[in-house]
């Protein structure tokens, strides 16, 4: 009698611990398939005309109440010639100009933009520069047209071998958050919060532009979520009460349209 209740209850055991696996697994399961941030539909707020506002798109931020944003334009090439204007964009408005940059905006671009999410060290952005070697197909060498216009019925060996020297170098610098490409800059300086915007601190989430060009959102394990909807996205900005995220997209090589994505629900 008793060495059957023993194996009774060793059977009892194996089968309690085989259930607790297969919970395991499933919460396991339930936690990958959960999205890392529910995202509606983008809705668009206002189209940012370059010529008009006499500059292109240099930051984008939330004002406090969520009511509007502050866009940043930049005209000139050089130091020397740089000038900003400053506007404020409310929803199916035109943008408004201001004579500067509102106090807000400097508090808000620091945390959304820095380098380490709220001072951690395991949510920091690692930097990786590389100088690529371009051939004339590739690069900006005077005889790069050769290889496309040399023979009009085919590729000509004159026009192979042209194609195959040295086109001159380019510098890349990759941002990138556990292993993943959050901003690339090519031949030009890493602007921080141009690519990225990392969430208000209880959600830790950063959005950011993929390789694909489309807004993304990882979470702090590196799982990842993008947006089909979106594309060629540029400065978003993640909303301090962490509802929305707002960005640019390229329409043209002088339009954007501005639009803004709600989070369905929160963390």
């Amino acid at each position: 009698m008793a060495q059957r209740e023993l194996k009774r209850d060793g059977l009892f055991r194996v089968s309690l611990v085989v259930g607790l696996s297969g919970l395991a697994v499933a919460a396991g399961a339930a936690v990958r398939d959960k999205p890392v941030a529910p995202l509606t539909t983008p809705v668009a707020w206002a189209e940012i005309d370059t010529d008009t506002l006499k500059g292109r798109p240099a930051q984008l931020a939330w004002s406090d109440d969520r009511s509007g944003l502050y866009l940043e334009v930049v005209e000139g090439d050089s130091r020397a010639t740089l000038k900003f204007r400053h506007y404020l964009v409310r929803k199916a408005a035109q943008p408004k100009a201001v004579d500067a940059r509102p106090k807000w905006v400097d508090a808000y671009w620091k945390w959304k933009s820095a380098r380490s999410f709220f001072g951690d060290p395991g949510l920091r952005i690692q930097i990786d520069t590389q100088q690529r070697i371009l051939d004339n197909l590739n690069g900006i060498a005077a005889n790069k047209t050769v290889y496309l216009t040399d023979s009009p019925n085919g590729v000509s060996g004159q026009a192979l071998m042209m194609a195959q020297q040295t086109g001159g170098t380019q510098v890349v610098s990759l941002l990138r958050l556990h292993g993943q490409v959050i901003g690339e800059f090519d031949d030009e300086m890493i602007v921080p919060g141009y690519t990225f915007s990392w969430s208000p601190e209880e959600l830790r989430l950063i959005a950011y532009r993929s390789t694909s060009g489309r807004l993304a959102i990882m979470d702090d394990d590196g799982r990842t979520e993008t947006c089909a909807a979106t594309r060629d996205v540029l400065l978003p900005a993640w909303s301090d009460d962490g509802a929305a995220i707002a960005y640019l997209e390229r329409l043209n090589r002088k339009k954007f349209a501005l639009w803004v994505v709600e989070i369905e629900q929160k963390r």
